[in-house]
């Protein structure tokens, strides 16, 4: 009876004790538009699987990006080149819209493209930007033009460092992220990104496009290693973004599950064993 008992109070014990393991909540996949992971497994000849499962795959253009180890698996090297870039198959946009959050690791000895659906258009984001002077700093434009709403981080990132960059529009405020924390933010000066012009994006170069794989603008190229680029139409909170900024191999994976060693089922089989 004195040992039932013990076992009793020693799983009462894990049960009570179990929710506090748990240190980082996962990543919500609502509103994910696009997931580039940039591993190899999803890299097929000059196509970048979208790992978000929603088709908007990437055309690799130019001969001159490679697959390098990265911050989380495998990233893309880019050579800084006008020539070389990703076109975003499918996701095009035309009407405005409320909400856009932006994820990615770069490491970035200068300036640079990271993505872009036109900024007199839609938004644009870099490392460094070609108006303002400004060749380090996390540059965000979010659109709803005129006039074009540039805005600058704190922080200079072009060190060729590995930094987690966030920018994120809610409608109210815009923020940007180095690394986990806040690094600005600013009022909104429009409840909506978009001016109406359609817009396809491209990922390390400026867009102009408005079909698939049309005009680039500007051509200054990124210029570095990218990983882990994910977008979300809806703000990321502080919570997700710490967790992503702390390199996840699969930012959306279950995490109320504590690590094998401490699980409660094995626990359980480990008591049992020695009762």
């Amino acid at each position: 009876m004195k040992t039932i008992h013990t076992f009793r109070l020693l799983m009462l014990g894990l049960i009570l004790i179990g929710p506090v393991l748990v240190v980082n909540a996962q990543v919500s996949e609502d509103e994910l538009i696009m997931y580039y992971s940039f591993n190899q497994d999803t890299i097929n000849g000059t196509e970048v699987v979208d790992v978000s499962g929603n088709g908007n795959d990437g055309l690799i253009k130019g001969n001159d990006i490679t697959s390098v180890s990265g911050m989380v698996g495998e990233a893309l090297e880019f050579p800084g080149a006008a020539t070389d870039y990703i076109s975003v198959r499918e996701h095009m946009y035309v009407d405005p819209f409320p909400a856009l959050s932006i994820a990615v690791w770069v490491k970035a000895p200068g300036r640079g493209m990271i993505s872009s659906w036109d900024r007199s258009e839609f938004f644009r984001f870099a490392v460094g930007d070609d108006v303002g002077g400004n060749n380090g700093t996390t540059f965000v434009a979010f659109d709803h033009c005129c006039p074009v709403h540039d805005w600058y981080g704190e922080t200079d990132v072009a060190d060729d460092e590995w930094h987690h960059l966030v920018a994120v529009f809610d409608g109210e405020e815009k923020r940007i992220y180095i690394d986990g924390e806040l690094d600005a933010s600013t009022d909104a000066t429009t409840e909506m990104i978009g001016a109406g012009q359609s817009r396809f994006g491209f990922i390390g170069i400026g867009s102009e496009a408005a079909a698939f794989d049309a005009a680039t603008g500007p051509t200054w190229a990124f210029v570095g290693l990218m990983d882990e680029y994910l977008m979300f139409h809806r703000p990321l909170s502080d919570d997700e973004i710490s967790h992503l900024a702390s390199g996840p191999s699969d930012p959306f994976a279950d995490l109320t599950a504590v690590d094998p060693n401490g699980k409660l089922s094995t626990t359980w089989g480990n008591i049992k064993a020695t009762k």
